[in-house]
């Protein structure tokens, strides 16, 4: 690359990483705030809760980093067309390839990236998601013991806890086992903690007292102690994953299945729709890059017209994407409209790929465009009255008080 495409791509390219970074973060946010009583009611250790936030994560990198990239073409073409460069470029008599080689080449990066994501990262991470809240779910301390309750594991012992706190560390227990008809045991302890081997899971606590009651004589032993083992292991629930679902294998797994697959048996149609999303996702970077540059590729000189061309691009884009999510769900039940989930993106494609090549930029048809303009100068008037409205009021809300 050139001078001039090295801007371009370090442009573009920064603006795709600080966007993926803020989309992603926002996602993480949203996914951990949803998780948040895994670490404040279930008692998991912090590092729990990370892992268990973070493992959705590549999942939903599928959906943005083509949004990355999107805004990222938009931000740098229309920068250099709000400071004239596309003019100068295009003075320069450089063609509409300098522009559009360095935004292909990042495109290139973010479909490679999907593509390990989509095919192997996702998967991966899923499982492992799957696997992490399963031993969650089989750990009876996590899940049946609530703090300030008197939680039932069976029939005959009853669990209390006062206070989950940092760490995993709980206070305040009591534990009824009333299992054995002869005489009935009270566990209480200030402090304990559960440690998890190979061999199972044992309550360790520290600081408390055994009562022991003999049920025919009624007589009451007492033993206090520094430390004492509870066994878990005959309560925990075994772990059971169940079967494995399509987004949860990569694809060398999804391409070769066990026939003898009970879920592969039941939905044929989920492993074919996910070989072929995952493929169809590597073409989109490509398809939003150009179709974007065909409508916003050339430099204008009326910052309206430019709007409304980038509002043209972006409604194209949702068009060919969200024709592209029905045709994936289709092919669950039918085969033989595969062909439409790679026929989107490259109509896409080919079809910017033909206005740039020719020099034309893309237009709404004039009656449209008026159309557009005249709602577009509504709804800024609207805004401006509002807001002025909003000052209005501040100011004579500041007068009373004064």
């Amino acid at each position: 690359m050139n001078l001039i495409e090295r801007y371009i791509f370090k442009r573009a390219g920064t603006a795709a990483l600080m966007t993926l970074g803020s989309l992603a973060g926002v996602v993480w946010i949203i996914q951990a705030l949803r998780e948040l009583d895994v670490f404040t009611t279930k008692g998991q250790t912090i590092l729990a809760y990370l892992a268990l936030t973070t493992l959705a994560i590549p999942m939903l990198l599928l959906a943005v980093i083509p949004i990355a990239l999107l805004l990222a073409t938009i931000f740098a073409v229309n920068t250099m067309n709000a400071n004239s460069e596309l003019v100068v470029v295009n003075a320069s008599g450089a063609s509409n390839w300098v522009l559009v080689k360095p935004l292909i080449v990042l495109a290139l990066l973010c479909s490679l990236f999907t593509g390990l994501v989509g095919h192997f990262v996702s998967p991966w991470s899923l499982l492992s998601l799957k696997v992490f809240t399963t031993q969650m779910r089989a750990d009876l301390v996590s899940v049946l013991v609530r703090e300030g309750q008197f939680s039932k594991i069976e029939d005959g012992l009853i669990f209390h806890v006062a206070r989950r706190e940092a760490g995993g560390v709980l206070s305040g227990i009591v534990i009824s086992d009333e299992r054995e008809p002869d005489k009935s045991v009270i566990f209480t302890a200030s402090k304990g903690y559960v440690q998890r081997q190979d061999d199972g899971a044992f309550l360790l606590l520290r600081d408390g007292e055994i009562q022991q009651r003999a049920t025919d004589t009624g007589n009451l032993t007492v033993i206090k102690y520094d430390s004492y083992v509870f066994d878990l292991s005959t309560f925990t629930r075994k772990i059971k994953l169940g079967n494995l679902r399509p987004k949860e294998r990569t694809t060398p797994e999804l391409l070769n299945p066990d026939p003898n697959d009970p879920y592969y048996k039941e939905r044929p149609g989920l492993y074919r729709s996910q070989i072929h999303e995952r493929f169809s996702e590597m073409l989109w970077p490509f398809a939003y890059v150009m179709v974007m540059l065909a409508f916003i590729g050339q430099a204008r000189s009326s910052r309206q017209n430019y709007g409304s061309a980038i509002g043209a691009g972006m409604l194209i884009v949702t068009a060919l994407r969200g024709t592209a999510f029905s045709a994936v769900s289709a092919i669950k039940g039918d085969e033989a409209i595969v062909w439409l989930v790679y026929a989107l993106p490259l109509v896409g494609i080919a079809g910017g790929t033909w206005f740039l090549a020719t020099n034309r930029p893309v237009a709404l048809p004039k009656a449209m465009q008026e159309r557009i303009d005249r709602a577009g100068a509504s709804f800024r008037r609207a805004v401006n009255e509002l807001v002025g409205k909003y000052f209005d009021w501040r100011r004579r809300l500041i007068g009373a008080r004064a």
